[in-house]
């Protein structure tokens, strides 16, 4: 199964993010697409960062300090 990438996760609308969230938490995909948003908020290049901030500001999982 392919992992969603932060433009499948921004395509999404606002009140599909829950059962999105529910459905790869059940495929076992969720810690997969959190990591690779991660790893591109940390290490890619500044389009990367920002969409990856973003998918992860729409899944509610941005932490900021």
């Amino acid at each position: 199964m392919s992992v969603p990438n932060s433009d499948d996760i921004l395509d999404l609308a606002p009140d599909a993010v829950p059962g999105f969230i529910q459905h790869h938490a059940g495929k076992k995909t969720l810690s997969r697409m959190v990591k690779r948003l991660n790893a591109d908020l940390l290490g890619g290049d500044a389009v990367a960062r920002d969409r990856a901030e973003q998918a992860l500001d729409r899944l509610g999982l941005l932490i900021r300090d």
